[in-house]
């Protein structure tokens, strides 16, 4: 059963997965550390749908014109990888990867990017949700994250853009991606160490990162509809609407002012963030035991 959504709730809930969606500090975690450590009681599925689709607005408002091509060439190419014959693909295939227009590059960038979270995340649905129950467990990973991001600060930048990027470079960072399955583990933070790792640059990481919400987010809404239709809602519309303005606004600013603060390189100040705040995890939950 979800519980009654007062507008000021809805915002502040709003904002805060707006923002930690997008930052690598894991959405996930700090919506998991409020429930189950702070006694907050979040308030059912037909939230965590709209606010997933406020953030999914954030990326659409920012990268429309980017997924807009990889659609679009997709579609005019028929994937262009295995088409054959004749027809505007006829060719890519034995001209290979190199053939392809950028457009269905990135599309099989994001498509091949997905693959490794999705079955990860149907093979161990259960034992990823039962992860959840563990506060403990969220400041283990908000370590891990915090480790991860301090390595990739201090790595030699690649000067790699998005355009030149393989399947390879793909698979590598829906590998990454895959562990954000884990609680504590940011999403954007290791689809971004992933893209650094490659040798991407940093704002092209970004960018691949971003892209690769899209389908994140969207399967995650669309995963909930069943239960949520099954359950009913729970709240006003209005505070409702207010929650995923919210989580849209805040999202759409976390994506501008992330890109901006990679570009200086100052990566490693979110991993002082959550080593700090997992310490503090850690002290409450030996305080409260």
């Amino acid at each position: 059963m979800g519980v009654e959504l007062s507008l000021w709730k809805a915002i502040v809930l709003g904002v805060v997965q707006g923002l930690t969606e997008f930052l690598p500090v894991s959405s996930s975690g700090h919506l998991a550390v409020a429930e189950n450590v702070l006694g907050v009681q979040l308030p059912g599925l037909a939230f965590e749908v709209m606010v997933h689709l406020g953030t999914l607005a954030a990326v659409l408002a920012v990268y429309g014109r980017d997924l807009g091509a990889a659609v679009a060439g997709f579609l005019r190419t028929g994937g262009g990888l295995w088409a054959g014959g004749g027809g505007p693909a006829a060719g890519t295939a034995e001209r290979g990867w190199a053939g392809l227009d950028p457009g269905t590059r990135l599309g099989w960038l994001v498509i091949v990017g997905t693959i490794p979270a999705a079955v990860a995340g149907f093979a161990l649905e259960s034992r990823i949700e039962a992860a959840f129950d563990s506060p403990g467990l969220v400041a283990v990973f908000w370590i891990f994250t915090g480790f991860l991001l301090w390595w990739a600060a201090r790595r030699p930048e690649g000067g790699r853009p998005l355009e030149r990027a393989t399947l390879a470079d793909a698979l590598a960072v829906g590998l990454f991606q895959a562990l954000a399955l884990l609680p504590g583990v940011s999403r954007s933070g290791s689809t971004l160490v992933g893209g650094l790792v490659r040798g991407l640059r940093r704002e092209e990481a970004a960018r691949l990162s971003f892209l690769l919400s899209v389908p994140a987010i969207a399967g995650a809404a669309v995963l909930q509809l069943p239960d949520l239709l099954a359950a009913g809602t729970a709240g006003g519309g209005v505070a409702l609407l207010a929650g995923a303005l919210a989580a849209a606004v805040t999202g759409y600013a976390a994506i501008r002012w992330l890109w901006r603060w990679l570009v200086t390189g100052r990566l490693s100040w979110f991993a002082y963030y959550l080593w700090t705040v997992a310490i503090l995890l850690l002290f409450f939950q030996g305080w409260r035991g």
